[in-house]
């Protein structure tokens, strides 16, 4: 197993075993790692097809997405597909034993992974596309647009003062305004986009400059928006916000009350293992949307509540595949009918999922407290950028959490940073918090109980300098337990041979998704695809039928 990809699977199974000794889990469900002398081929061959942008942004789009494919078969400084493909393995095994509970079936199945697929889906957000609606086309080129600017951190860093460097995140006009207002950059925000972006870094750098990186940082936070001084490991793990993270589990299960074991009844096999589960959606962007994507797949009801339709949302060039298998309500929470609506739906849930800033609910009365209160035998999800002490309630992006906790700076220098392949520190968090919620799910059908389950981005991050850490300490002499893992070459899943899921006659017409990487036994789980449909205006939950 000399080759990339080779590594790729051993890193995966290291990982796996990794997770299952931090989390300690013990899964009756083997796990098989696929690799393909074809995927490669098909999967260079599929960044040309569906591109969706018009002129200039086509060009842009293709070349990220050959970019993004070109490091998919590189050497990692730091691992980040064998750390995806074990966690989304590890996502399909804990809703295979679910399942398995539901129907009282005593002989698992094995979990199959693609590792060319795992690798493949945190860079989702540049493969994802679509056709048919004209109007979605020119909010998601608007979007794109305006998110392409001097300040957005996963491209451009500024040196301060101080010779530190410095970068900005900043995806939401009303973050970008703050930033500009704390730079005392005077242009109008609205128009410091892509087209102006030769003329706004210069500015930008000037300003930056003025700066000591740490005092920078402080004030952006202070203001309300997110951006960071660069640091070191060694740096992050010293200071006060990383030794929280650092002290924090993958994610943090607590059990509210111990109540009676939950009873689902068996599940429909053909809307998947999680059907009739009812998920409320309080996500927004990507890592948040990633989790309750993964629930969708796997057949749960996940209904997203908006403010507005999908092609309105701001951000539509960053949320599209977080879309996949969900029903979107629009409520505006200052309408107090609109906001009752919402907490009735809290009531009717099993699984709430936020990843709005911490204390962004809760003058609506949807705190993770009040959530609790409302609905006493619920599962709360919830994603943060930092930890759940320290810097608990400071907003944060993904590119910053690899900025801040060393990542950049290991996987390229100090002196020239360079950020991870697409936007991994959203979609593996997001992984993880999925793993959490299944955990807790799978103990209130065992066990009983109502369950928080808290994630970050930073202590996803860090897991990667933990992954790379073991596989460094390992040396490529990899133990297998094949009750547990194992891989084989051209495992044969018709599901694997398109790197695209197209979903037809969603909200925004017809889409293409990245395949999922993973399947349950080694027959293709159809439900996976049929479950990426998505759809607007909804009044609640599915009806039974």
């Amino acid at each position: 197993m000399g080759n990339v990809m080779g590594k790729k699977a051993l890193q995966a199974v290291a990982c796996y075993d990794d997770l299952l000794e931090k989390l300690d889990l013990k899964v009756d469900t083997p796990v098989i790692f696929n690799l393909s002398d074809g995927r490669k081929k098909q999967i260079e061959k599929s960044v040309y097809g569906h591109n969706p942008f018009p002129g200039l942004l086509k060009l842009v789009l293709l070349s990220l997405r050959k970019k993004a494919v070109k490091r998919l078969y590189e050497d990692e400084k730091v691992l980040q597909t064998g750390p995806a493909a074990a966690i989304l393995a590890l996502d399909s095994v804990l809703v295979q034993e679910i399942g398995n509970i539901r129907n009282n079936i005593k002989e698992p199945q094995p979990v199959m992974c693609d590792v060319d697929l795992a690798g493949l889906q945190v860079v989702r957000l540049y493969m994802s596309a679509y056709k048919g609606n004209k109007d979605f086309i020119k909010a998601r080129c608007d979007s794109a647009v305006r998110v392409d600017n001097a300040l957005n951190g996963s491209f451009y860093k500024y040196k301060t003062k101080d010779g530190r460097k410095f970068s900005a995140h900043v995806y939401y006009e009303s973050q970008k305004k703050i930033m500009m207002e704390t730079l005392g950059i005077t242009k109008e925000p609205g128009k410091f986009v892509l087209s102006s972006l030769p003329f706004d870094k210069i500015t930008t750098a000037k300003a930056v400059r003025q700066w000591n990186a740490q005092e920078l940082e402080e004030k952006t936070f202070e203001n309300g928006a997110c951006g960071c001084m660069l640091r070191t490991r060694q740096e992050w793990e010293e200071s006060e916000v990383g030794k929280a993270v650092c002290d924090m589990p993958l994610f943090r299960l607590t059990k509210e009350r111990a109540d009676l074991k939950k009873k689902l009844g068996k599940y429909d096999k053909s809307r998947g293992p999680l059907s009739g589960i009812k998920v409320l959606d309080l996500t927004h962007i990507i890592a948040g949307p990633a989790c309750t994507r993964l629930l969708a797949e796997a057949g749960a009801d996940v209904l997203m509540v908006r403010r507005g339709k999908y092609v309105e949302q701001e951000q539509a060039m960053l949320e599209l595949d977080g879309w996949a298998g969900k029903r979107s309500i629009q409520l505006d929470f200052n309408n107090p009918k609109q906001l009752e609506k919402a907490k009735k739906l809290v009531k009717e849930a099993d699984i709430v999922v936020c990843s709005y800033q911490v204390g962004a609910l809760d003058k609506f009365g949807l705190s993770e407290k009040d959530i609790h209160k409302l609905n006493p035998n619920v599962i709360y999800g919830s994603l943060r950028c930092f930890s759940d002490t320290v810097w608990n309630e400071r907003p944060g992006w993904a590119p910053c959490a690899e900025d801040i906790t060393g990542l950049s700076v290991r996987n390229g220098s100090l002196k020239k940073p360079v950020n991870l392949n697409g936007v991994p520190l959203d979609y593996i968090p997001g992984m993880i918090l999925c793993a959490g919620i299944l955990k807790a799910l799978k103990l209130q059908l065992t066990e009983g109980g109502s369950y928080t389950v808290t994630g970050s981005l930073t202590r996803g991050g860090y897991w990667l300098h933990e992954c790379t850490d073991l596989w460094e300490k390992l040396d490529g002499r990899v133990t297998f337990d094949t009750t547990r893992s194992s891989i084989v070459h051209n495992s044969k899943l018709s599901l694997w041979n398109d790197t695209f899921t197209k979903v037809s006659d969603t909200a925004v017409g017809d889409v293409y998704f990245t395949t999922p990487a993973t399947n349950i036994g080694k027959e293709d789980n159809t439900y996976r695809s049929e479950n990426m449909y998505f759809n607007d205006g909804k009044i609640g939950f599915r009806k039974k039928s």
